[in-house]
């Protein structure tokens, strides 16, 4: 049996999902405008050059990617905690509909609290929106 002395390819960060089939390169040439543009548009979608022009010219469509980096306990605590409020709301939600939708008496009472319960709903969501915004830099994410 011969043995083979195989080297590893070093790991380029931009390019560590690249599968070992995309062999070839191809290039073409832009003004400075088009590739700052190209650069700044990769930067914000999270994408490397390769995939945006891949995906741009199989009309794939081009979505931003996010990375969630960051916030530890904190945030773990904080999506713990949202999701624990989200169930309880509708636990409560699914009860009232039962109950109004059986026929049951009070329905005018059960219509307010029904009301009352999507009000904490829409204030649950924003609160959400808000407090994830924050955490990962994002204050336009909970700005109406």
């Amino acid at each position: 049996m011969t043995k083979t002395n195989v080297q590893p390819i070093p790991s380029n960060s931009q390019h560590h999902d690249t599968p070992n089939n995309k062999t070839h390169v191809i290039k073409f040439r832009v003004t400075a405008e088009e590739k700052a543009s190209l650069e700044l548009t990769c930067k914000l979608l999270n994408l490397s050059l390769s995939t945006f022009i891949r995906r741009a010219i199989h009309n794939v469509k081009i979505e931003k990617t996010i990375i969630v980096a960051g916030g530890g306990e904190e945030t773990l605590t904080a999506v713990s905690t949202l999701l624990a409020q989200c169930s309880k709301v509708g636990s409560n939600l699914n009860q009232l509909a039962r109950h109004f939708n059986s026929g049951g008496a009070d329905t005018e009472q059960i219509r307010a609290k029904l009301l009352d319960e999507l009000a904490d709903l829409t204030a649950f969501r924003l609160n959400a929106e808000k407090v994830l915004g924050e955490l990962y830099g994002n204050a336009q994410a909970y700005r109406l």
